[in-house]
């Protein structure tokens, strides 16, 4: 599938070079990192709620090492992997879900240097890199690309210096490199072919060769520069600031940066450095490598750790690698996964924005979307214009407007501002948009949607009409729809579309009257698709509004491996008294009480959504579940001391806002905080409070005590 580097580089201790580096750093900035005109130099957007993390190698086997549900998957490809060999980029793609970060090498399938700095800056790689282009465009998710990372490293074929301290070659140079990264990024990102050969010419380089490309827009496609915190070798060439394409080029800054020796004597102030740059440039900081090689060291971890909470525009922290047999795996290192658990998986931000796309589901929100016609109504033939207004969280892919009267249009992207249309025969017209942001591109899998009537001369016929009663209810809510047909020639089939998953269709003309059940709250809209001879389409919306029962309902949204009632939960809506299984994920959960995000990370975490009050209030209790209680008796055997050994059997972390529960064996904590521990031990309920406060019932001594931020809480065995 894609392959993992080979042996990995020394990092040796930082070294402070002085004005020297200043002033080259600045000399790189003149020489050849002025954004181009109409470049924006800003792009500080990093998520304020926790970096992303992510890792090297092995997911499933990082998770169960740290219980870290990984963001991002970190992939090193040579140059041509996913074109001439190995998998493709549609195949290798979704195998780094959610967010891939695909690292570019010059070596190649069976060559140390495929390719030079040079020979990408000649334009000698662009096929490779306009098969990129396009795969990106395809994906339409958020991504990171990482081209020719750790060029300060001799280790490195793309390096400018050797490990002796000589320089390579012309083609190998830091002003080389410069270039050649800048293509990267031009062509990567994409555009017009008369516009990326503009911004080509004013950095002095040829024009792209090969084909057209697509357009990847900044935040969707982020492209990272990242050198190691320390230079090797140690010489004022190989100064990581003379490698820097410049602010017109780079999308996110970052450094690497390995512990090889106790203790901790990583190269951090090269990082602080590097972190200071990013700043300055006014670009958001990641460390898309960091490890330990062959020591078990929790005092560098503990310092990344810290360093996350301290920079918080460092928005994305890669751990390399998780693969047996590695030196840099964490396996033989348990002081430092001990570190890693408690310290650097409860960091963890969720997908930002710009990553919507990429959560389980698809993940993209509706931001704006409305459909206006101007004139609403006249004699025909009717000339309109129908204004659009369409904004996802996620780029468009592509749109489709029918017009109700059996005609429709459509295209790639973004629909346009205005839309002409003419209706020649009188009625009444429901005018349906759809947009997408991924294939496939047809209504029965339409998300977002709206519609505008129109009523030509006086309207009184219709070509489809479609009536639900009733149009909003309580869960579960049972709607009859009534069809009205006047399509003129008979229609050959039809599909409804309830917008909860479910969908019925048949031949011919679709029945006068169908029903469908709505189990959970929300907000369906529900799309009648009649087809009819002469390729016509005829569309009709109608929406349902379905509110919670009594007691409110729960809709919940996982990452990495949910379990409901034993089976793979997806998304959607957690019934009350059901066992729910994040030992190995994370799931936010929403209700009319608040959101609560609750994972396992890695320990057995089972529990049960129960409903009840709390001071007359109704309150979401999740009542732990599971595991075996028979392992504290095997552990009491030969035991001499007098109360048995604090051994975890399940536990459950929470963090949120609103009105929860979370209720052990021997506890119960309710929320007046944000995110604490609910653990069921041997010796019993353990209640850890990490942020704000917790109100916990000691169910065996019956009294209830306040938990503060940075306290515990043991309700014993009675």
């Amino acid at each position: 599938m894609w392959k993992h580097r080979g042996q990995r580089r020394r990092v040796g201790p930082g070294r402070r070079i002085g004005l020297l580096l200043v002033a080259l750093m600045l000399a790189a900035s003149l020489t050849f990192g002025v954004a181009l005109a109409g470049d924006k130099n800003v792009r500080l957007d990093a998520a304020t709620a926790g970096p992303l993390l992510g890792v090297t190698g092995n997911v499933a086997r990082f998770q169960s090492q740290t219980g870290q549900a990984s963001s991002v998957h970190h992939a090193f490809l040579g140059w041509g992997q996913g074109l001439s060999y190995g998998s493709t980029f549609a195949a290798l793609f979704p195998t780094l879900a959610p967010i891939p970060m695909i690292h570019l090498g010059t070596e190649g399938q069976s060559a140390p240097e495929a390719i030079t700095p040079g020979g990408i800056a000649a334009g000698q790689g662009d096929g490779y890199l306009i098969a990129l282009n396009r795969a990106i465009a395809v994906w339409k998710k958020g991504i990171y690309v990482r081209p020719l990372g750790e060029m300060n490293n001799s280790a490195n074929a793309w390096s400018g210096y050797l490990a002796n301290g000589r320089p390579r070659d012309a083609a190998h140079s830091p002003a080389t490199y410069r270039k050649a990264f800048a293509r990267i990024y031009v062509i990567l990102h994409g555009g017009s072919a008369s516009a990326v050969n503009a911004k080509l010419r004013q950095l002095g380089l040829p024009p792209v060769q090969g084909g057209e490309l697509l357009s990847n827009p900044f935040p969707r496609l982020r492209i990272i520069w990242s050198p190691l915190a320390s230079d090797v070798p140690r010489v004022a060439g190989n100064a990581a600031a003379l490698y820097y394409p410049g602010s017109g080029f780079v999308d996110v800054e970052g450094g690497s940066i390995y512990d090889e020796r106790l203790t901790d004597t990583a190269p951090w102030q090269g990082l602080e450095k590097l972190y200071g740059s990013a700043r300055s440039h006014g670009k958001p900081f990641s460390v898309p490598e960091w490890g330990l090689s062959q020591v078990d060291d929790p005092a560098f971890v503990q310092h990344m750790c810290t360093f996350l909470k301290s920079h918080a525009p460092t928005e994305v922290a890669v751990f390399y690698e998780s693969r047996p047999g590695s030196r840099y795996d964490l396996e033989s290192k348990p002081k430092s996964r001990g570190v890693y658990r408690e310290c650097v998986t409860p960091l963890a931000g969720p997908l930002p924005p710009w990553a919507a796309g990429n959560a389980p589901g698809g993940g993209v929100k509706l931001i704006a979307l409305k459909l206006t016609s101007n004139p609403g109504s006249g004699p025909a033939p009717l000339d309109v214009q129908f204004s659009v207004a369409a904004r996802l969280s996620a780029p468009i892919a592509h749109w489709q407007l029918a017009f109700g009267d059996g005609s429709d249009t459509e295209g790639a992207g973004a629909p346009p501002a205005t839309i002409p249309h003419q209706y020649a025969l009188e009625g009444t017209y429901e005018a349906t948009l759809i947009v997408y942001s991924s294939p496939p591109f047809t209504p029965e899998s339409a998300r977002f949607l709206t519609s505008a009537e129109v009523t030509a001369g006086t309207g009184a016929s219709q070509p489809v009409a479609f009536t639900p009663t009733p149009g909003a209810g309580t869960a579960p809510l049972a709607v009859s729809f009534r069809t009205d047909l006047d399509v003129g020639a008979g229609a050959t089939s039809w599909q409804i579309v309830w917008g909860d998953g479910n969908t019925r269709q048949g031949s011919g003309p679709p029945p006068r009257f169908t029903g469908h059940t709505f189990t959970s709250a929300g907000r369906y809209q529900v799309l009648l698709i009649v087809d009819a001879s002469g390729g016509r389409r005829f569309l009709a919306r109608a929406v349902i509004a379905v509110a919670a029962p009594p007691g409110g309902a729960v809709r919940g949204t996982p990452t990495g491996r949910v379990l409901l009632n034993g089976r793979p939960f997806t998304v959607g809506p957690v019934p009350f008294g059901r066992r729910v299984d994040v030992t190995n994920g994370t799931l936010r959960l929403t209700t009319s009480t608040g959101t609560l995000l609750v994972s396992g990370r890695g320990t057995l975490a089972n529990f049960v959504l129960v409903r009840g009050t709390d001071r007359g209030r109704p309150v979401v209790e999740l009542r732990l579940a599971g595991g075996n209680f028979g392992a504290c008796r095997r552990a009491l055997a030969g035991f001499s001391a007098p109360s048995p050994p604090p051994k975890v059997i399940r536990h459950l972390w929470a963090k949120g806002k609103g009105r929860y529960r979370t209720r052990g064996r021997y506890a119960a904590a309710t929320i007046r905080g944000t995110e604490w521990l609910t653990a069921d031990r041997c010796d019993g309920t353990l209640v850890r409070v990490t942020q704000g406060r917790v109100e916990v019932a000691d169910l065996p001594l019956r009294r209830n005590v306040l938990i503060r931020a940075g306290r515990s809480y043991l309700a014993k065995q009675p």
